[in-house]
């Protein structure tokens, strides 16, 4: 990945091992980009004059393009990206503050849906995997009456893996807040919320 930083590196190496497991995405000679939650920011200031470049049909040096920064440049300046560049943007598809994402954008982007399950490829500690699923199967139950797009990633598990914080403290800090705001409006929301506790911490 070439990251200096150690911030969400876990994250972006479970996401590229997903791709290579799933789609065959050779081991060299290619560069991914990761923008996490690429559906917050603003698409035109994200890519700029790259809008264009990044189609697949118009990737690499038939696609070249002139920029606004040519004119710095002895010769035309003129930019490409190669067709070796993977860009890969993770969205949530239930965040109630992001609007839909851009239709222009969609042209260009290949879609597969990530599950909470699927997520469980950063986790390696089985009794960290069993807890997530339990809560997660409580939050699709009759009982709770959510569905699948609201269940829990292993991100959210994985500090707790690491030991950086305990199983009390991911929920009160982490699960909770989440948990009470997809229930705000819910009939009987406090009762539920006490129920996905109990099955957080193994009950029944």
């Amino acid at each position: 990945m070439g990251r200096k930083s150690s911030g969400n590196q876990d994250q972006m190496k479970a996401v590229v091992k997903y791709l290579k497991e799933n789609y065959d995405l050779p081991e060299y000679r290619n560069y991914v980009f990761v923008i996490d939650e690429i559906n917050r920011g603003e698409i035109s200031k994200i890519f700029g004059e790259l809008f264009f470049s990044i189609d697949p049909d118009y990737r690499g040096f038939g696609g070249a393009v002139s920029t606004q920064y040519s004119n710095l440049f002895e010769d035309d300046g003129r930019f490409y990206v190669p067709e070796n560049v993977y860009i890969i943007g993770t969205m949530n598809d239930i965040d109630r503050s992001v609007d839909t994402f851009d239709f222009a954008m969609r042209r260009r982007f290949l879609f597969e849906e990530i599950t909470a399950e699927d997520s469980q490829v950063m986790l390696k500690n089985d009794d960290v995997k069993a807890r997530m699923n339990r809560l997660n199967g409580a939050i699709v139950s009759d009982e709770i009456g959510l569905f699948e797009d609201y269940q829990i990633g292993g991100s959210y598990f994985k500090a707790l893996e690491d030991e950086k914080i305990s199983s009390e403290e991911l929920w009160e800090n982490r699960l909770k807040p989440l948990l009470k705001d997809y229930l705000r409006g819910e009939h009987n929301s406090i009762s539920k919320l006490e129920k996905l506790e109990n099955r957080y911490n193994g009950g029944r």
